[in-house]
């Protein structure tokens, strides 16, 4: 009896773990770009009007005094988070009132790609970048795109969020 209860035992948390490596869709999609594209975001589950706010490894806020960034900050600095090296996340806004309602944040280890949120730091690190590609501190999920290139001093690819215009 003891025996099946410790079979039972491994099997859930083998069921378990396998379920904590599942990726994101987002991550999934991410992954699977190939360099030079821009390409929309798709079947996300998220209502129009979303905003996608990516932070890169060791960034722990959104940059600037918009509204947004406001209040994204001030749920990161409750939440007390850090941002590190083997990280970056994604901060998903959906249309609410105020405050922190309708906030979560995706944390992705940082794979075979590299976020970039600045288009001054995407010009200097990337090959190429496409001129109707816009890099958007926040962008609308239905309007989102992402710019895939690579480094100009590495192999690894450069993920940017954005429009195209």
């Amino acid at each position: 009896m003891i025996v099946k209860f410790r079979a039972i035992g491994v099997l859930m948390i083998t069921a378990l773990g396998a379920c904590t490596d599942a990726q994101h869709p987002i991550d999934q999609q991410l992954s699977r770009l190939k360099p030079v594209v821009v390409a929309p975001l798709v079947s996300l589950s998220w209502p129009a009007g979303t905003l996608l706010c990516p932070l890169t490894p060791y960034e722990s806020a959104l940059p600037g005094a918009s509204p947004t960034a406001q209040r994204v900050n001030a749920f990161l600095e409750k939440k007390r988070f850090s941002g590190d090296e083997g990280h970056w996340s994604l901060v998903v806004i959906k249309p609410a009132p105020t405050g922190e309602a309708g906030i979560e944040q995706l944390i992705f280890k940082r794979g075979s790609y590299d976020i970039v949120t600045s288009r001054q730091r995407l010009g200097e690190t990337a090959e190429s970048v496409h001129v109707t590609f816009e890099v958007r501190q926040c962008v609308e999920v239905n309007e989102a795109r992402v710019l895939v290139t690579r480094g100009s001093a590495s192999a690894r690819k450069l993920i940017s969020f954005g429009t195209e215009k």
